[in-house]
C-alpha cells in the first residue's frame, strides 16, 4: 500500500497542472499537489474557494511546514495533513484525505476522543510519548507520539477546528525500553557481585550506592542519601572514618588487608567481628578535585580464621590481596575516568546518570567474559558481539570477520569500553538508529616486529552522518584508553555514509603470558 501511495504521489508531482487552484494551496510538496487536484465535492469541506480565511491560513502554514502536522475542521472534523504526516498515516494515505477524523482514525478514536473534545472546547493539550495501538498498515502495532492539540477559531471567534503538530517517538521509546530492561538485568548482576561495593559522595561520605554483598556484611540499614557516620555509628573509634577523611582530603587511595571490623547488624544484636580486605579509592572530577570515594572489597573472615591455624594459607591470602589490588586498580581507573567525564561540571542529569550506568554495565559485561576464562583472556569476537547485543541489536545487524584473538584483560576492558561508546553512538545517531543499518567489524593481527591488532568499525545503511562540532567524551575516552594499552592509536572518520573507526593496539606474543603482558 505504501508503494502504491508513493507512486501515486510521484505521478501527481510530475503532472500538477491545476493552475486554477486557490493561492493558499500553493507549494506544500506532494500533499499540496494532492490537495490541489482532490475532488472536494466528496468532502463536507466543499470547494476550497469557499473555505473561510482562518482555515486557509492554517492550511497554508501546515502545507509549507516540514514538521508532521494535520488539521481537523468543521462539525465532522474533516482531516487535512502535510507531507511530514504521511509516514505516520501508513497505508491510510492518501485515501482518507478530507474524511471525518473519527473515520480516519477509527482504530484509536476512543483513546484520543477526550483530547479532541478538550481542544474543541477551546483548551490546548500536550502529550509526550503517548501510547496508541494503531492499525495503519493492515495489522495492530504499538506506537508512541509526542503531540499537541490546539483549538483553531474561525472569523466569528468560535472554535471551528483543531490543529496538531506531532512527532512519532516509537523507535526512541522501544529503544529506551530495551535499554532499560538490559540495564536492570545488568544492575542486578552488578548488585549480586560476591565482593562488597559502595559509592560515597562528598566530604560527609554520603551513601550513593551499595550492593547486596555490602548489605550482607553490614546488615539491612537505610543507606542511600545518608552519611556513613549516621548509618554505621558503631564503627566510631575503629579508624575507618579517619581513613575515609584522609583519602578524601589527600586524593590518595588506601589498600588494606585482614582488617578487623566490629559491627552490630541490628540495634538488638551484639557486636560481631569480621575481617575484610578493602580499597578506598578517590573519585575525582575533570579538575582532579575529589568528589567521592569508591569502596570495594571482600569479607575474608573465614579465610582469616583459617590463616591463623595455617601459615602456607598466609601466603595464599597475600596472593589474593595482590590479585585483588591488580584487578581493581584498572577497574577503578576506568570508573573514575567515566565519572569525571560523564558528570563533567557537576551536571548529574538523568541523561548523564543513564550514560554512566550504561558504561558501568559495559564494564561489567567485559568482566563477565573475563571471569569465564579465569581472568586470563577474552575472545575479541565475543566482545564485539556482546557490545551490539547489549544495545538491542539483532545478530543480523552485525557483520564481523577476523581470526580468533585472545585479548589480555587490560586490553579486553579497553576495547570493550571503546566498542560500547561506538555502539551507543550508532544506536542514537548511526546505523543502529534505523531498521536497516548494519555494523561491519573486521580485524587482523600483524607482527612488524612487535605484534599488534588492527580493528575497523564501519557503519553502513544508516542515516547521513554529520561531523560533530565538538569531540565528545566517547571520542576522548577511546583515544586516551588505547594510548595507555600498548601505545594504541585510534582514528575516527565521520563519513557521510557512516562512521568509520580504525583502532590499533599492541598485543603480547602468542606464546607469552596474556595476563602478565597486560
Amino acid at each position: 500500500m505504501r508503494l502504491e501511495s508513493h507512486s501515486l504521489m510521484t505521478n501527481l508531482s510530475a503532472d500538477d497542472s491545476n493552475s486554477s487552484a486557490p493561492k493558499f494551496l500553493a507549494g506544500g510538496g506532494d500533499m499540496g499537489v494532492l490537495m490541489r487536484r482532490h475532488d472536494w465535492s466528496t468532502s463536507r469541506l466543499g470547494d476550497p474557494e469557499t473555505w473561510p480565511q482562518s482555515l486557509r491560513t492554517a492550511v497554508s502554514l501546515m502545507l509549507n511546514s516540514r514538521y508532521p502536522m494535520f488539521i481537523a475542521w468543521g462539525p465532522s472534523l474533516a482531516f487535512l495533513y502535510n507531507d511530514g504526516y504521511v509516514p505516520i498515516f501508513g497505508a491510510k494515505h492518501p485515501h482518507t484525505l478530507g474524511l471525518p477524523f473519527a473515520e480516519v482514525w477509527s482504530d484509536i478514536w476512543e483513546d484520543i476522543r477526550p483530547l479532541v473534545e478538550t481542544a474543541m472546547s477551546g483548551e490546548a493539550t500536550f502529550n509526550e510519548n503517548f501510547h496508541l495501538v494503531m492499525d495503519r498498515n493492515g495489522y495492530p502495532e504499538d506506537t508512541w507520539y509526542t503531540f499537541s492539540y490546539s483549538p483553531v477559531r474561525d472569523e466569528s471567534g468560535d472554535v471551528a477546528g483543531m490543529f496538531c503538530a506531532c512527532q512519532e517517538t516509537t523507535t526512541q521509546v522501544l529503544g529506551e525500553q530495551r535499554l532499560a530492561a538490559q540495564i536492570e538485568r545488568q544492575r542486578r548482576l552488578f548488585e549480586q557481585a560476591p565482593g562488597f561495593i559502595a559509592v560515597l559522595g562528598g566530604p560527609e561520605h554520603v551513601f550513593e550506592f551499595v550492593n547486596d554483598a555490602y548489605v550482607r556484611l553490614a546488615g539491612a540499614r537505610d543507606y542511600v542519601g545518608k552519611p556513613v557516620r549516621d548509618v554505621i555509628p558503631e564503627v566510631e573509634g575503629q579508624g575507618f572514618y579517619e581513613l575515609l577523611d584522609s583519602v578524601y582530603r589527600s586524593g590518595e587511595r588506601h589498600v588494606a588487608a585482614d582488617v578487623a571490623l566490629r559491627l552490630r547488624r541490628t540495634d538488638d544484636d551484639p557486636e560481631v567481628e569480621r575481617f575484610v580486605n578493602f580499597i578506598y579509592a578517590p573519585v575525582t572530577d575533570e579538575n582532579d578535585r575529589v568528589t567521592g570515594i569508591f569502596v570495594e572489597g571482600y569479607d575474608v573472615t573465614d579465610a582469616h580464621l583459617a590463616k591463623e591455624a595455617e601459615a602456607r594459607h598466609e601466603r595464599h591470602q597475600r596472593l589474593l590481596i595482590d590479585e585483588l589490588n591488580h584487578r581493581v586498580k584498572n577497574t577503578l581507573a576506568i570508573v573514575q575516568g567515566l565519572a569525571q567525564q560523564t558528570f563533567k561540571g557537576g551536571a548529574a542529569t538523568d541523561g548523564a546518570r543513564r550514560a554512566f550506568e550504561g558504561r558501568l554495565l559495559a564494564l561489567a559485561d567485559a568482566h563477565t567474559l573475563l571471569t569465564r576464562e579465569n581472568w586470563e583472556h577474552a575472545e575479541l569476537g565475543d566482545l564485539v558481539a556482546q557490545s551490539l547485543h547489549a544495545h538491542g541489536a539483532s545478530p543480523s545487524r552485525l557483520r564481523m570477520s577476523g581470526p580468533p584473538i585472545r585479548l589480555p584483560p587490560n586490553t579486553a576492558l579497553t576495547i570493550a569500553m571503546a566498542l560500547h561508546e561506538l555502539a551507543t553512538n550508532a544506536s542514537k545517531y548511526g546505523a543502529l538508529s534505523n531498521d536497516q543499518g548494519q555494523v561491519k567489524v573486521e580485524w587482523t593481527t600483524e607482527e612488524d616486529p612487535a605484534r599488534h591488532l588492527r580493528l575497523r568499525w564501519a557503519e553502513v545503511d544508516g542515516p547521513p552522518v554529520q561531523v560533530p562540532r565538538n569531540r565528545g567524551f566517547g571520542t576522548r575516552m577511546i583515544e586516551r584508553a588505547l594510548a595507555n594499552v600498548g601505545g594504541g592509536r585510534v582514528r575516527l572518520d565521520f563519513r557521510p555514509a557512516g562512521v568509520v573507526c580504525d583502532m590499533e593496539v599492541g598485543l603480547p606474543m602468542p606464546d607469552g603470558d596474556p595476563v602478565r603482558s597486560a
